[in-house]
């Protein structure tokens, strides 16, 4: 459809402000007696499908357009405006696009367009086009009469972006793990398409200095070639140090970590950029039953299993809290934006950048704090283990009784035998040595990371009591 405007010979400055303000020379007012009005229209063919695998110039068509006009006449400029069109078939949003006068636009500010409209997905994209024509008259004498500017009809244009070259896993080997197949750590990545989330995490820890590091695209495993180049992704100087920084996928060198200690790593698969920053060791909660946010209590690590904490307590309804890698202030504190999953009915939810507990009660709050934030909240299952209770695996008939208020306590079924009492809580299917504890004088000890625990003995018949709102325990 055509549409047009209808110009006269009298200059106005009130059409002529609809325009772009590079045209003010021409505005100025001049005397002319009126002539007949005549029609000025624009219409624009689209161009066909565009795929951006075949494109290598800076500039590209989207449209052909064509100019009905009186003589002395001419276009100066274009102006693209382009859309999404949604699944309606009705455009939405408004980008403008760098045109020349031949009707060319920048085939960088095409395909910024459609991925801030779409994602990077390569897939086939349609794009709402509209054209202004801005447009003069000339006397002939070759004199500026007049400026409009005119709008055209509405076609689409279907754009599929460059297919970037990212694999589906990637995978690190190195002197930290190893430098086979077998020994390989793989990344961690959302169930994103790699081409909308082209982000890959990892954790992992150096034991000693100067630990080298390489990636392993998923497409060397597939096609047996576990080397191959281009295709092993590193960095450009063979050494290099640096916690951040370009990635390349062919001749790559070996980067390095220079200090033993736990890190995660992130890397950018669209921009081949890579940042490794340092791990926390610690978590700690606050919230508003620790004193309206004043003190912290710390979490128990789980042996073996980076960037992952346990605790039990009692939540009030309604109880507000958080969790920073350091008991206090300093920066990378979370709660809201973790992944939450709820397998004991607490109702926990995001609260802004805290989290909230709706239903009141006990429960075990499984936390990871690596390059991805998880809290799983569960239910606080506590176990009698080993030759007290006859078995060396988690069971049923040995767990704890769950109080129902916030000062009672956690009960046993009684020892079977005499020995040495063995504790745990089970999730996760990590060991149960993992997330085991004892009670020393009075108090409960977790094992966290550290070695075998100090033993007790304790006597056929007793129970075990355990408060972990106080963190003290008995034998009687």
């Amino acid at each position: 459809m055509k549409k047009s405007f209808i110009y006269g010979i009298v200059l106005t400055t009130a059409l002529f402000s609809g325009c772009k303000g590079d045209y003010d020379d021409w505005a100025a007012p001049q005397g002319f007696d009126p002539e007949e009005a005549k029609n000025i229209s624009v219409n624009i063919t689209p161009a066909g499908a565009i795929d951006m695998e075949n494109v290598t110039t800076e500039t590209i068509q989207l449209f052909t357009a064509s100019i009905d006009a009186p003589e002395g006449m001419e276009v100066t400029a274009y102006e693209t405006v382009v859309s999404k069109v949604d699944e309606n078939g009705i455009a939405q949003g408004k980008t403008v696009l760098t045109t020349d006068v031949s009707g060319y636009v920048s085939t960088k500010e095409v395909v910024n367009a459609v991925e801030g409209y779409y994602g990077k997905n390569p897939l086939a994209r349609k794009l709402a086009v509209t054209v202004v024509a801005y447009i003069k008259q000339v006397s002939q004498e070759g004199e500026a009469l007049q400026a409009f500017c005119v709008n055209s009809n509405q076609v689409e244009v279907q754009v599929t972006l460059v297919k970037p070259d990212i694999s589906e896993a990637y995978y690190l080997v190195g002197d930290m793990a190893g430098w086979d197949a077998e020994s390989m750590l793989k990344f961690n990545h959302s169930d994103v398409n790699v081409y909308d989330d082209p982000v890959f995490t990892i954790s992992f820890t150096t034991t000693e200095e100067n630990q080298h590091w390489k990636i392993i695209p998923q497409s060397n495993i597939d096609t047996d070639d576990f080397w191959a180049n281009p295709g092993v992704v590193g960095v450009k100087v063979d050494g290099d140090d640096s916690m951040s920084g370009q990635l390349i996928n062919e001749n790559a060198a070996a980067g390095k970590i220079a200090n033993p200690g736990k890190y995660n790593m992130t890397i950018n698969m669209l921009d081949y950029t890579y940042e490794i920053t340092v791990a926390p060791t610690e978590l700690y909660i606050t919230g508003s039953n620790y004193d309206n946010w004043q003190t912290w209590k710390q979490l128990t690590p789980i042996h073996s299993a980076e960037g992952e904490y346990w605790m039990i307590s009692y939540f009030t309804a309604g109880e507000v809290f958080k969790f920073a890698p350091q008991a206090g202030w300093s920066g990378g504190d979370f709660g809201g934006e973790a992944t939450l999953n709820d397998e004991a009915g607490s109702a926990i939810h995001a609260d802004g950048t805290n989290l909230m507990i709706d239903n009141a009660g006990w429960y075990l709050l499984h936390v990871v704090n690596g390059v991805d934030r998880v809290v799983n909240v569960l239910t606080p299952n506590v176990y009698l283990i080993g030759n007290t209770v006859g078995v060396w695996e988690v069971a049923d008939a040995n767990k704890f009784t769950i109080p129902e208020d916030p000062d009672g306590e956690f009960v046993s079924p009684a020892f079977v035998a005499s020995d040495e009492v063995r504790m745990c809580v089970s999730f996760g299917g990590y060991d149960w040595w993992k997330t085991e504890f004892i009670v020393l004088n009075g108090t409960i000890v977790y094992r966290g990371t550290g070695d075998d625990q100090e033993r007790v003995k304790v006597s056929e018949g007793q129970k075990a009591y355990l408060n972990f709102m106080t963190g003290t325990g008995s034998f009687k």
